[in-house]
């Protein structure tokens, strides 16, 4: 059966990981509609949508989910085809029960095999058994081969190169060179001795330099933008007097300026025209502009590739190489930084002047000085490298002989662990050979039975005992006959008319509830009928009378006394409403223990809190009455606005107006000033929650109101002589508790609820 259900978000009004563990035979569920209970079986059907969440199996046993929801009914009752039919085994078949029923205890002894082999091999919770044996065994040696390093990583750090921040790791390599190391055996002193050379980290390859290229900067020093005089438009009236004037560049500065005054001339402050305006702009035409832009992207990539370099010379004088010639590459550095900032300045000034003409300094052959040093200080340095190779070969050695060393201190450890983990993989094995070939023999045996299934099944049986039941309880109008040659059903009126389409709703639900009644004693094929099950009853008497309520009641409770027999089929049953008086009467039980539950059932309510849905496990049955629950919504911490609306207001008609007698005007005379308009907005708000929808203003204040009104509440039971009853439903014991403080709030609520009492 299942032992763990874990809903894992998002899904439907689930936030946060939701889990129902422990699970025992009856599983009792009870939340009120949109809280989540639907979610729950349709992960248990595993619907489409709910495949994410994971379903824990005991002995890893999978079995056959039936699930009755609201699914069920839009997948069996509201397609144009008629009814699947529900085949169980026919009257008159001795014989073949007969066979079936001798199967069954094989079928039943190699079940309990294969699952006392897979709690051997995994456990029951899927994380412990031989498996487990086995990974801990690893990790014994792990911890053995980790004590090692930390002995010698202070000496031979360069031989665990790649292993030393990882344990796992650092053992798999122990294993390997276990294999392979066939080094001479040294002693700790000799390695030592050894390895102050070897692994000294002053030998050691050098990294060549990147070499230095002069091409991007020589492409922009030639652009022939620099040597363009960008002028304006020489078309315009103006031109000839800018052109006379020979500064072009003080005539674009001025232009800054008649925009801040149109009505004066920049350069001679007498008056101007618009006329004057306009020849201005003229001049700066479109070409100007896109001659500037190109200057401006010119200027910009200059600067990043000259920045480029400058970092890569800088980083070459700072990088302590031991064959570049530091002092001279230094020098000639510098003189290459004094010609590129000097081209950084002609560049702005052409920017500011465009109608000047530029030349940048070269820098090509400073670059290649700068690079001639580079590839010298390279060809020595591979020079360098071909040495270094040799005791790059030396290390190799050594490093060999630190991990044969290493291995010799783990002899004993890694013969134990050697031996252990032989026996322990052969067991495994073993049992997983004998795994799979019961496995094998109950596909064979549960083959035999679908077999003898198809010879004897039939769905007259279960037409019988439907229409006997129709009949019983009063439902004349209408009854089950067959269709398609005995494989579906039909629903049919007196007179033989289809009747699947005019159904009431009572009558669709009691008559979709024994359809998967008979189903979970059959199946929906001629064979199958005979597999052990897990059945889920998802909110079953919806839109039932209470007299019919009762009696889907009593078909559950006998499903649930059937799954406690160990021959029944039906393993496990999960019971999800949320009608008070069905979750009373389905849950009854006169031996029950007043402060505990039965062994074999389980507890669980579902509640949709400000941060979602959850699922919480009941130590005893959690439902009392309508009324209580009312309370137990007023105590929770996290209760949203919404429900405490409808919730406050259900409290005070039932206890002040239907069994008290006291109106609202009756109860707010009570109480002066503030809470006497705390009070009043209290019954208007209540009110209004339980029929509307909140607008924006009742939504951005709400949250804030809660400990107002429910303050104010308490003292509507004080004021009423009816404290005793507050703190007992509250399950306040101790006498000296104080009444809720005013908050800083109540001027909120006051304000915010002013509007509506007018």
């Amino acid at each position: 059966m299942l032992c763990e259900i874990q809903i894992t978000p998002p899904i439907a009004t689930y936030r946060t990981p939701a889990k129902l563990n422990d699970l025992r035979c009856i599983n009792y569920i009870f939340g009120a509609n949109g809280t989540g209970k639907t979610t729950i079986s349709r992960v248990i059907a595993r619907a489409i949508g709910h495949e994410q969440c994971a379903l824990t199996w005991q002995g890893g046993i999978e079995l056959q989910c039936m699930v009755y929801n609201r699914d069920f009914v839009e997948q069996n009752f509201n397609q144009g085809d008629p009814l699947r039919g529900v085949f169980t085994l026919g009257e008159n078949q001795v014989e073949a029960e007969r066979q079936i029923a001798d199967l069954q205890p094989e079928i039943k002894k190699l079940n309990d095999q294969i699952s006392s082999l897979v709690n051997q091999l995994n456990g029951e919770d899927g994380n412990s058994g031989k498996s487990k044996e086995l990974k801990e065994l690893g990790l014994t040696l792990q911890k053995k081969c980790w004590k090692q390093k930390q002995l010698h990583d202070e000496y031979f750090s360069q031989a665990f190169i790649g292993v030393r921040n990882n344990a796992e790791r650092f053992k798999e390599k122990v294993l390997a060179e276990q294999v392979s190391n066939n080094a001479e055996l040294l002693s700790l002193d000799e390695l030592k001795e050894k390895g102050k050379t070897v692994f000294s980290s002053n030998i050691k390859r050098v990294e060549l330099l990147e070499n230095l290229s002069a091409v991007q900067l020589v492409t922009l020093e030639k652009d022939p933008l620099l040597r363009k005089v960008i002028v304006g438009n020489q078309d315009v009236d103006i031109a000839s007097l800018i052109d006379r004037l020979g500064n072009s560049d003080w005539v674009k500065q001025g232009l800054k300026y008649h925009e801040k005054q149109p009505d004066t001339c920049p350069f001679c402050q007498q008056p101007t025209d618009s006329n004057f305006a306009s020849n201005l702009e003229a001049f700066f035409n479109e070409a100007y502009d896109n001659d500037m832009g190109e200057l401006q992207l010119l200027q910009s990539e200059y600067k990043r590739t000259s920045n480029h370099l400058t970092g890569t010379v800088q980083s070459y004088t700072e990088l302590n190489h031991p064959f570049l010639s530091v002092e001279l590459f230094i020098a000639q550095a510098k003189v290459l930084f004094e010609i590129l900032k000097s081209n950084h300045t002609k560049l702005f000034q052409k920017f500011l002047e465009p109608s000047r003409k530029i030349e940048l300094d070269p820098v090509e052959p400073l670059i290649d000085q700068l690079q001639s040093y580079v590839f010298q200080a390279n060809e020595k340095a591979n020079q360098y490298n071909k040495t270094v190779a040799n005791i790059e070969a030396e290390k190799s050695v050594l490093t060999g002989q630190v991990w044969r060393y290493v291995l010799n201190e783990l002899s004993d450890d890694l013969k134990q662990h050697e031996q252990t983990e032989t026996k322990l993989t052969q067991t495994i094995q073993g049992m997983e050979l004998r795994l799979k070939d019961k496995e094998a023999k109950l596909l064979s045996l549960q083959k035999q039975v679908r077999e003898l299934e198809k010879q004897t099944t039939s769905i007259q049986p279960t037409i019988k005992a439907i229409n006997d039941l129709l009949d019983k309880f009063g439902f004349n109008s209408f009854s089950i006959g067959d269709a398609d040659e005995g494989n579906h059903y039909q629903i049919i009126r007196e007179n033989g008319d289809d009747a699947s389409k005019t159904l009431s709703e009572g009558e669709k639900t009691f008559i979709t509830f024994l359809y998967f009644y008979y189903l979970i004693k059959g199946a929906q094929s001629p064979s199958g009928i005979t597999i052990n099950r897990v059945v889920v009853f998802d909110d079953p008497i919806s839109s039932l009378d209470s007299d019919i309520l009762y009696i889907v009641s009593s078909l559950i409770k006998g499903v649930m006394e059937d799954a406690k027999s160990e021959n029944s089929q039906i393993k496990q049953v999960f019971v999800l409403t949320h009608n008070v008086y069905f979750h009373k009467e389905i849950s009854f039980s006169r031996t029950r223990p007043s402060n505990g539950t039965h062994k074999d059932e389980s507890f669980w309510l579902v509640k949709k809190l400000h941060k979602g849905s959850e699922v919480e496990r009941c130590r005893v049955n959690p439902i009392r009455s309508a009324y209580e629950l009312l309370w137990e919504d007023i105590k929770s911490e996290n209760i949203s606005c919404v429900s405490l609306q409808n919730t406050l207001r259900r409290i005070l008609e039932n206890y002040f107006t239907m069994w008290g007698g006291m109106g609202k005007d009756e109860i707010c005379s009570l109480f002066d000033g503030r809470d006497k308009l705390i009070c009043q907005s209290l019954f208007s708000w209540v009110n209004d929650g339980s029929h509307s929808i909140h607008d924006d203003l009742y939504i951005n204040h709400g949250e804030k109101a809660n400990a107002a009104y429910l303050r104010v509440f308490q003292k509507i039971f004080d004021k009423a002589q009816q404290s005793g009853h507050y703190r007992m439903m509250m399950g306040i014991h101790d006498e000296s508790v104080a009444p809720i403080d005013q908050t800083e709030d109540d001027k909120t609520v006051i304000e915010v609820k002013l509007g509506t009492l007018q």
